[in-house]
């Protein structure tokens, strides 16, 4: 019996990976999914954006080595209320995938009415760990799974959160 928060992981999945589905073409491939928060430490209740079993859509993107391809990999979190974007920065560990520990340059998406502008929507920086599933991705590797943490979720102090994702090959 799936729980709901795996199904609604599932549905995603199904749906972004349907053909068909109308979407921005990249000349890079990138996988779409669902993520799944699974703990958010106490300081990211600050504005109530992320909570224990909250679900994102997700995108990711690995350096696979084609041609043109941006050297940072990345990661997207969508919602209903905010979305996220963090990529891999300095350094030359997990250059490929973000597997393992490292850096991140965070962006925070704003645009419903319900979010309270912020004059620290820049991008600002954190740290992440990641275990990637497969360790080494290609261009055609499919499927992607992440368990990961993150430190300074929305670029708020002490604010951790873990999460679980699964990806399909988008391209």
């Amino acid at each position: 019996m799936l729980t709901r928060t795996a199904a609604a992981a599932a549905a995603a999945i199904v749906l972004f990976s349907t053909p068909g589905w109308t979407q921005a073409v990249s000349p890079f491939p990138f996988w779409t999914g669902g993520a799944v928060i699974d703990s958010a430490t106490s300081a990211c209740a600050n504005g109530g954006f992320v909570r224990a079993r909250d679900f994102f859509v997700s995108e990711y993107r690995a350096k696979t080595g084609v041609a043109g391809e941006p050297n940072s990999p990345g990661i997207t979190f969508l919602s209903l209320r905010s979305a996220l974007a963090f990529f891999r920065s300095g350094g030359a560990a997990n250059a490929n995938t973000m597997h393992g520990s490292g850096n991140f340059t965070g962006f925070l998406i704003r645009g419903n009415v319900t979010t309270i502008p912020n004059p620290n929507q820049s991008t600002y920086p954190g740290t992440f760990t990641f275990q990637v599933n497969p360790t080494t991705i290609t261009k055609t590797t499919d499927p992607v799974s992440i368990n990961g943490t993150i430190n300074k979720w929305r670029n708020i102090a002490n604010c951790t959160v873990k999460f679980r994702a699964a990806y399909r090959l988008t391209k």
